[in-house]
This record gives C-alpha cells, structure tokens and sequence, in this order.
C-alpha cells in the first residue's frame, strides 16, 4: 500500500521529499478525529457555534471533521459580487480554526461557478469536441480556478456512459455513450485535474445512464449484464482506477447482474451494498483510493433504515471511506460502537488510510500550508482559451438538408424562441443566460427579436409568425435537474415544438444548448439542426460563427443520435 501511495505522489507531481514523513501520519490522530476524516459537512456557521460552546475552534475541538462541501449553503444571503472574497475568506477561517488539515470540496461540474471565473461547458460538449489535449486542458483550467479559492477536491468527471436518452441524470453531464471515448477523454481530464494539485472524483459507480429515474428521487437500477456491464461501465471505471484516479463517488444505484444480498427484500443501492463496494470495487478491481459517499439527503439513499443514522453508519460499514453531508451523530455514534468492538476497528483505519494518502498526495496533510493559490494573468488567459477553443470544436451540425448555413446575405430579420422550462426548483432554467444569444447575434448586424416560447395554441392554431421573419431560430436549453424531471418538452416548451413543425422548415432553425437528443425527438423534419451541449456565452459565440460563416462545425456526436427514445432500455443491444 505505501509503495502505491507513493508512487501517486510522483505522478502527482508533489515533492516526495516534503510529504514521505506525513504518509503514515493519520496513525496519530485520536479516535474521535479518524472519525473526523470520513466526515464532509455542509457549512453551517450558526450549527457551528452552537457545538462549539459559541466559537470555531471549539467546534473543531469537539468534531474534527475532515472537510467541508463549499456550495449553495456556504453562499446563502451572501451578495453574488462577494462570493469569491466570501469562499476563500470561510476557507482560511476554517482551517485557521482547525488543528487538522481540511480538504474543501465542490462538485463544479461545468467549471467554477462564480463572477469573474470562466465559464466551462458541459462534460458532452468535451466529448464532442474529442480531443485529448483540449480535454487535459479543461483538467489544469479546472484545478488551476478551484485552487485560486481553496478547492482542492473536486467530485468530478462523471464516467457515467449516457444509454439511455430517457435517463435525466446523466445527459450532458456525461461526456459519450462510448466507452472508449470516454476512457480516453476522461483520463486527460483527470491528469489535467490531478497534475496541478486537484483530486479528481468519477461517478457515479456502478454507472448511471441506463434506467429512465433519476437517483435524487429513488433507488435506480444499473441493468446490464454482467458481461455488458464489464463492456461499458466497467471498462470505463476499471481503466481510470488504472490511470490513478483519487477518488469514486458510488451512487444510490443498483447492479441486479452482480447483487444477491438483500435489504428488507430489496437490492440496497452501491451505497449501501459492501458487495459492490468492498466485494467488487475494492477487492475485484483493486481500487486503493478514497470512496465517497454521494449525497446522504437524496431519496434513493434516504428510508432504508429506520433513520438517517442508521443508514450512514449501515454505509460507512459497507465501505464507503468519506460520506458526504452526514449528521453530526454519525461521529457520536460510530465512536461509541468501535468501542464496544460493534465495528471493527480495521474498517475505520481502511477508510482513514485512504483519505490521508489522498491529503498527502495533494499537499493537503497539513493545517500550515498555502491554501489559496492565486491565478497569474498567463493562466487566466489560458483558461479563457480553453474555453473558447472546447466550445469551438465540440459545435456539431446534426444536419443542413438544403444547405441553409452559412447565412445568406438576404436573412436581415430573425426571430429568436427561448424554449426553456421555468420552475421553483432550477431557477429560469437558463432563459436570463440564453438572451445573451440573441444580443450577440444581434451585434454581427441582424434585426433580432427575442421572445420567451412561442404559443401556437394562442395563434389560434395559425402560423403567422414565419411571414414576418427571414429566420426563426429555436434556442432550446433542456438539461438535467433546470427543474428536477424528466428532460422531454412539456407545458409551454411542447407548444413551442408544436409551432416548429407547423412551420415552414426553409425558415426555421433549432439549436440545442442542451439535451442532444431533442432534435430528433421533436424536430425530425426541421432540415437545419445544431447541438451545442451547453447555454453559456462562449457556447453562443461559438454557434454564432457557426451560423454567420466565421467558422465550421466541427464537432462529432458523442452519443448515438439514432436512438429510440421510447425504447426501454433494458440491455444493450
């Protein structure tokens, strides 16, 4: 295990020098702060004081917990201006506060999510441009931003393989339903991440992609064979723990092919199985890294015990080294159980083990060291290029049936449709973001109007708008959890689809800023299509070159288009 340990430190590029000594320093930590190490918190300042007898380092003193999750909860009634000064400035208190090394934590999925960072693509739009170095590049963009506010683990890429069009997890998030791409796209970003201080986390194992529900609302199930399953998803999550990924996030995800041990009567999720966890994970495919629970608040976690309790310490047995977000009894609790011999002291020195080889492969083993690490002007272009340069090559042109691109010079008038769900939970879904589109498009010299749907009911079912335009571009952003549901069109954006195909095809236009799948599910006779993957303003500029003539499409479909979207998706065929 040492010789692994360091081995990774080499490929990390830490100074083995400065972290040799601190290896085997977790052997020092009392029994309550090894506890502490398998616990990521959510920030909360006013819970903080509270167990702390009114201040942080009591806090500390009491709940050594490892980390914490820097998101939505760290920000609540904080300005958007302020967030970046806000996180760094929690972070140094934090570790100030803290006689333990702390790892902070955030998912960033499509980048690092606040004012003055740039602003990152989706993972598909990274398979669609499928180049190894452009995706190596995201990597070190990626870490370089997290490290300039103290983020020094990130749960991200998603390995998960997208089967199934239906599924309304993965989608974009994803970055290919092949395997091989994604094995070879997904080890450069995870290089790009790990080679500039950042531990990378894949998810979601066993793989998610396959069943049609989505995990935040219930147990799902991965089903494949197990032959199928060694074909895809697992030839995936095998050949990055090969390539020395940091860490696994499994999901509340079931692997029927692989599982026989029930709970009350029911296949429990990886996150509650020590037969995918420790049987198949750790023990079949060797992985030595940190497993990290996903969210312990979703509902395909949620309800197999009797309380939330039970079931972080029924996970913490089954393997999980790190859980994500779990109660402050978790550590009260397993503390007084390894002491009356109820869990095996072995188990929590495993998970110990592997989450300290992480903070010293990082440079992270220590409360005194550099925490922030600022970006130079260089890497702040650099990472501006990255960018651009992934938007640039991952614009796919579906299909130009009668040759509609680039633009002729007789289009002057063009009328934008921002086909985009609004909801309590996701916000705008993206509509404030996706007018930039039209005022881009705008500025290269067309009249451009922009209107949110276009409500073919309310014309009295007569298509009069097309007289009135040259070009009828529908803008349509669909993407996982913008709200939370399936990703087909529905209410007001379905009456938007039924306006399309009333339309004459010679005037419309559809671009996806999301789910790639929605061209063929809605617009099959519309002869011009794009899919650009994500609704950011470098994704506009890029399709907008696209469309002028600037530039060509020279993105290649992650995924197979020619799916079935009705299909159920049972195996792969």
């Amino acid at each position: 295990m040492k010789y692994k340990i360091l081995a990774a430190i080499l490929l990390s590029g830490v100074s083995l020098r400065a972290q040799v000594a601190s290896v085997d320093g977790w052997k020092k930590l009392t029994l309550r702060e090894k506890i502490g190490q398998t616990m990521i918190m959510l920030p909360d300042r006013k819970m903080e004081l509270q167990l702390g007898n009114g201040s942080l380092p009591g806090f500390f003193k009491r709940y050594p917990v490892t980390g914490f999750f820097m998101g939505w909860k760290l920000f609540q009634g904080v300005d958007t201006k302020d967030k970046i000064s806000f996180i760094k400035q929690a972070a140094t208190a934090y570790q100030q506060a803290s006689t333990q090394p702390l790892i902070f934590q955030q998912d960033y999925e499509h980048g690092v999510a606040l004012p003055g960072m740039t602003g990152m693509p989706y993972e598909m739009a990274i398979g669609a441009a499928n180049s190894p170095q452009l995706t190596y590049n995201y990597g070190k963009t990626l870490a370089m931003e997290s490290r300039s506010v103290g983020i020094q683990w990130v749960l991200h890429p998603m390995a998960d393989l997208n089967l199934n069009p239906l599924n309304p997890i993965v989608n974009v998030r994803g970055i290919s339903d092949d395997p091989d791409r994604a094995i070879r796209l997904l080890s450069r970003q995870v290089k790009g991440l790990q080679y500039n201080g950042v531990a990378a986390t894949i998810k979601h194992f066993p793989g998610d992609g396959v069943d049609y529900r989505d995990q935040h609302l219930t147990t799902t199930t991965n089903s494949l064979t197990m032959s199928e399953w060694y074909r895809y998803h697992g030839k995936v999550f095998q050949a990055l723990i090969d390539s020395g990924v940091a860490a696994i996030m499994p999901g509340h995800i079931t692997l029927p092919a692989y599982q026989k041990q029930k709970l009350n009567g029911f296949l429990p999720p990886a996150t509650l199985s020590h037969e995918l966890l420790t049987g198949l994970l750790k023990n079949e495919m060797h992985f030595k890294g940190v497993i990290i629970s996903d969210a312990m608040t979703m509902g395909g976690f949620r309800g197999w015990f009797p309380n939330q309790l039970e079931g972080e310490i029924a996970s913490f047995k089954a393997g999980v080294d790190v859980l994500l977000w779990p109660s402050y009894s978790f550590m009260d609790t397993l503390e007084a159980r390894i002491k009356r011999n109820e869990i095996p002291m072995s188990r929590l020195d495993d998970a110990v083990s592997r989450i300290w080889a992480m903070k010293v492969r990082y440079n992270a083993a220590t409360a005194k060291r550099q925490l922030i690490k600022p970006m130079s002007i260089g890497d702040k272009a650099f990472a501006r290029a990255t960018s651009d340069s992934i938007c640039a090559a991952a614009v796919t042109l579906v299909r130009d049936r009668d040759k509609s691109l680039p633009l002729s010079k007789n289009v002057k008038k063009i009328l934008v449709v921002g086909v985009v769900p609004q909801s309590r939970k996701g916000g705008d879904g993206g509509l404030a973001v996706l007018k930039n589109f039209a005022t881009q498009l705008g500025q290269k010299g067309y009249h451009v109007d922009f209107q949110h749907n276009l409500l073919y009911e309310n014309q009295g079912w007569d298509e009069q708008v097309s007289k009135q335009y040259d070009k009828v571009i529908f803008a349509v952003v669909r993407q996982p959890h913008t709200p939370f549901g399936p990703l087909q069109l529905y209410d007001d954006e379905a009456q938007s689809a039924w306006a399309v195909n009333a339309m004459p095809k010679s005037k419309v236009i559809v671009i996806s800023f999301g789910s790639p799948y929605i061209l063929n599910e809605y617009f099959e006779r519309v002869n011009t299509c794009i899919n650009a993957y994500s609704n950011n303003e470098e994704m506009h500029n890029a399709v907008i070159k696209v469309l002028t003539g600037e530039a060509k499409a020279n993105g290649t479909s992650p995924v197979n288009l020619q799916n079935n979207a009705f299909k159920k998706y049972s195996t792969i065929e």
